[in-house]
């Protein structure tokens, strides 16, 4: 095929005067051409800067055909990222026209206001037992904490080590309680020396010493927790939440259970964790891979495979929009860069995708949202406008 025939093509879709039976080349050329022969003709699409008569809203449509073309809905419609079914040419075109959007929006006038608005960072405050409270950010004394709550190891920046209790024999135990803000992250390492990653505006109530029976915690927000297993005993640990109840022994997994959101999530990347349903008292067992998301309104509890590494993006200072329905997207941001999100529209059934770096600028971060055609943002002091 002749790369000046391609080049039509291209232009025609752009020009909006493709015929039908010239969309359908252009799909089959998408799926079966090698990727050499569409790289020059994007260079020159995004080299030329002529805006563009279709929105990218509407080439991602019509290129998910190629994607999807003889392929089961489920397995399409699953947070598996897409590139796993699709060729390497179609990468090529889907990377390249999203380059050439992208590239656009930035030769148009900024619609995004500048912003003192930074990205959250280590801090959080403890509560102890007396109620007495610690904040933990840049200007912790860590002598004054010892002073304070015995039980605690060391304290380094933005992470706070308990002594350690494997035998969980101690008879004296008070109740601590780690909370971050919006716009804060911590990690915590628990009296057995299991490690917790507590997202923004999240909360772990934990003892400074379990007992020989259990090791429970109450989780309300979002964490990540790497628990430790011992050869020698079976010492359930359970992280208890308003709506469910996860039991484990030894495993990688995270919990997402924010109060505005209408799932509670539960994602296992190693070992195995067994997730009870409050409401209605069903269990399942979760392999790796796997996550249960608890519906609710309705309690209904469901597992499927999903790419879990998406499930704790966060606490590797990522921002991961797989077809994200925008609402639950905006919630992560809202509750990182501690703003209020308020809506110009209806914005239901819409989904934004793209990978963005936590310590993003706000205005770079929205720049990049933008580039999905699905809303424009607007910053006015620490209130963000989501706008059609």
């Amino acid at each position: 095929m002749e790369k000046q025939r391609i080049r039509y093509l291209f232009q025609s879709f752009m020009n909006k005067t493709i015929s039908l039976e010239e969309q359908q080349e252009l799909l089959e050329l998408i799926e079966h051409e090698p990727e050499e022969k569409f790289s020059e003709i994007i260079s020159e699409l995004i080299e030329s800067g002529d805006r563009e008569n279709v929105s990218l809203e509407e080439w991602t449509n019509f290129v998910s055909a190629a994607i999807s073309a003889d392929k089961p809905v489920a397995r399409v419609r699953s947070f598996r990222p897409l590139y796993r079914y699709i060729s390497a040419a179609a990468i090529v075109v889907i990377l390249g026209i999203g380059a050439y959007f992208y590239i656009n929006t930035l030769r148009q006038p900024k619609q995004i206001a500048s912003s003192n608005i930074r990205p959250g960072e280590s801090k959080a405050v403890l509560v102890m037992e007396n109620g007495e409270t610690i904040e933990l950010d840049k200007n912790l004394k860590a002598n004054e904490v010892f002073a304070l709550n015995p039980t605690i190891k060391s304290i380094t920046e933005g992470e706070l080590v308990y002594n350690k209790d494997a035998a969980g024999a101690s008879k004296t135990s008070g109740i601590n309680i780690l909370r971050t803000p919006k716009g804060g992250e911590y990690r915590v390492v628990l009296p057995d020396g299991t490690i917790a990653w507590l997202n923004s505006d999240s909360e772990l109530k934990f003892p400074t010493s379990f007992d020989d029976a259990t090791r429970k915690v109450e989780l309300k927000g979002e964490a990540y927790f790497e628990v430790t297993s011992y050869s020698n005993r079976t010492w359930p640990f359970i992280v208890s939440t308003l709506h469910q109840e996860v039991q484990v022994l030894g495993t990688k997994f995270n919990i997402s259970a924010y109060q505005e959101d209408g799932f509670v999530k539960t994602a296992l990347l190693e070992g195995k964790v067994r997730v009870l349903n409050k409401n209605s008292q069903e269990t399942v067992i979760l392999k790796p891979g796997q996550e249960a998301s608890l519906d609710k309104a309705s309690s209904q509890l469901n597992v499927y495979t999903t790419e879990v590494e998406e499930a704790i993006a966060w606490k590797e200072g990522l921002f991961v929009f797989n077809n994200e329905d925008l609402y639950l997207a905006m919630n992560k941001i809202s509750r990182w860069y501690d703003v209020d999100v308020v809506y110009k529209g209806d914005f239901q059934d819409k989904e934004i995708w793209g990978t963005v770096s936590r310590n993003e600028d706000i205005n770079s971060l929205f720049k990049t949202l933008e580039a999905t055609g699905v809303a424009t943002f607007k910053i006015e002091g620490r209130r963000v406008l989501v706008m059609r």
